[in-house]
């Protein structure tokens, strides 16, 4: 995969966003205590928040 600096930085950036959009969402979860579909939800943000925390990785060293 080639991608420009520019399109590095772009996704670097936005997958910095979304990582604190997700982080932000995990530990601000109030209602995952009190209902198994909120835990649910949770759940899949913590998913996808190591998903982004690897794509963070990757594109933070060069990888692409």
């Amino acid at each position: 995969l080639e991608l420009s600096d520019l399109e590095i930085n772009v996704l670097q950036v936005s997958i910095d966003h979304m990582v604190d959009h997700l982080e932000d969402l995990c530990v601000n979860d109030e209602d995952a205590r009190r209902s198994l579909e909120a835990f649910d939800t949770r759940s899949i943000h913590i998913t996808r928040l190591g998903a982004a925390k690897r794509l963070k990785k990757l594109f933070s060293q060069g990888e692409v």
